[in-house]
């Protein structure tokens, strides 16, 4: 039987409850999933935050754990001697780098000074060189230039123009000099060599004194023992001189007045010197030129009571320098037992000062050690008439940088004949019958030594000054002259 289609209004369709519920059922059905999904989302959030969180813990945990533990620290290798010289090299070179480094700076300062100096030729140049020294030295630097000047006028005969002309090229020298010891101090040890290179220290020193000496008026008193002397000296044995001391100046005096008649007998003298000549700026370059035995007089070494330890340490190390230049002979060493540079008096006059009967002590003393090794030691009293070229204070300064004054003028050194101060020759000279105690025989050697001294000086002291030629005294000469004639 063929079924027909059911007409649309016979269909059977769901009631107004029925699609309510169905609708109802089909909104929770789908609000069921909404929540779903976002609890699921939630869910998935959460279990990334959570998993962070405890990714964060983990690693925070580490990290105090890291740091609560001991750290184990490595122990440094043990030196291997491959690595300690190595140490030991760049500990050396280190030093060495510094001073090329200095020596590098010195050099151009140097070369622009040098530059700076080419256009100085007037007094006006020479106040603005002084205006770069340390305060306290400019005044007695501009100073010194002015009364050198002055007294090459002298030299000159009264032409300005030809003293300031010299004058500027001498003292041009000498800035040199104090700028290198601005810049780089020399220290002196106990035994000081001439230091002729890269500056000629030497040079300078007796180019400024040999200017200001007139050689007319000037002597050398007792010629012939130089010659005797000399032949000591050159056969090995020493040759120790007792002097005065007049003038900071006075090393220069045995070379300038004997290099044409004893050639080398000057610069080859050992000078024993003083801690001031040593640190003044003003006095440093010309002592750098000499060779010397470096010691602190008794008359300064309390000036500084926390340094008196220093000195008298390095006093003891000098003396035993002395010593071992005396073993090996063929020293020539001058010496002021004064401890100092002789002073006008009150009235003017001028004697030598008395001598230290400690200080020809000592040499005595030296010399007898030396002797003990078979070098002999001679002994001769020096005199010196030098004070007016470079006259010192009236008075004892204990600070330095002493105002400074320079003349023209005669001078001369004169040299006696050698004296024994054996103690059997000492007794005998004093007319003593018993022998002499320790104490005794230490003030009659200075007594007679001086008294020589003194007595030599009488016959040149009368050389000092400007003027007519001074007659030259029995035994005395002009080498210089002589030289020439």
């Amino acid at each position: 039987m063929m079924h027909l289609a059911r007409p649309i209004g016979s269909l059977a369709l769901p009631s107004a409850r029925s699609s309510s519920v169905a609708l109802s059922r089909s909104a929770s059905s789908s609000s069921s999933s909404s929540m779903m999904r976002i609890r699921r989302s939630k869910n998935s959030s959460s279990l990334r935050i959570a998993r962070a969180r405890d990714a964060t813990a983990s690693r925070f945990n580490t990290v105090v754990r890291a740091s609560s533990s001991p750290v184990e620290v490595k122990e440094k290798p043990a030196e291997t001697k491959k690595t300690k010289a190595a140490t030991k090299k760049a500990e050396v070179a280190a030093p060495k780098r510094r001073r090329k480094r200095d020596m590098v700076k010195s050099f151009i300062k140097m070369r622009i000074l040098d530059l700076i100096l080419l256009t100085v030729n007037d007094e006006k140049g020479m106040n603005k060189i002084a205006g770069r020294f340390p305060t306290k030295y400019q005044t007695t630097f501009i100073e010194l230039f002015d009364s050198y000047r002055t007294q090459l006028a002298i030299k000159h005969s009264g032409d300005n123009e030809k003293a300031l002309k010299e004058a500027v090229q001498i003292f041009k020298v000498l800035v040199r000099a104090y700028a290198r010891q601005l810049d780089n101090p020399h220290e002196f040890a106990s035994t000081h060599y001439s230091v002729r290179s890269p500056f000629d220290y030497y040079y300078m020193a007796q180019a400024y004194v040999g200017a200001l000496i007139d050689y007319d008026r000037s002597i050398v008193g007792g010629i012939k023992n130089f010659d005797t002397a000399k032949a000591q000296i050159d056969a090995g044995e020493n040759v120790v001189l007792f002097a005065n001391h007049q003038s900071e100046a006075d090393a220069a005096f045995l070379t300038l007045m004997t290099e044409a008649s004893h050639p080398g007998f000057g610069y080859s003298c050992r000078y024993v010197a003083g801690d001031r000549v040593v640190n003044d700026l003003m006095c440093k370059p010309f002592s750098m030129g000499r060779n010397l035995f470096c010691i602190n007089s008794k008359k300064h070494i309390n000036d500084v009571p926390e340094l008196r330890s220093a000195k008298m340490k390095q006093n003891i190390k000098t003396v035993k320098e002395m010593e071992q230049k005396l073993k090996e002979g063929g020293q020539l060493i001058w010496i002021a037992p004064h401890g100092g540079r002789d002073r006008r008096a009150a009235d003017g006059t001028l004697v030598p000062g008395e001598f230290d009967k400690d200080a020809l002590a000592l040499m005595t003393k030296l010399a007898l050690k030396a002797g003990a090794g078979g070098t002999k030691t001679h002994f001769y009293p020096f005199s010196m008439a030098t004070y007016d070229l470079m006259p010192p204070p009236s008075g004892l300064e204990k600070s330095l940088g002493e105002k400074r004054v320079v003349n023209y003028t005669g001078c001369g050194i004169a040299l006696a004949e050698e004296i024994d101060l054996s103690p059997e020759a000492v007794k005998a000279r004093a007319g003593a019958k018993a022998d002499l105690e320790k104490d005794e025989l230490a003030v009659e050697t200075a007594k007679q030594v001086y008294d020589a001294v003194c007595k030599l000086y009488t016959t040149i002291e009368g050389c000092t000054g400007t003027g007519s030629e001074f007659p030259l005294p029995e035994g005395a000469a002009r080498p210089w002259k002589d030289a020439t004639a």
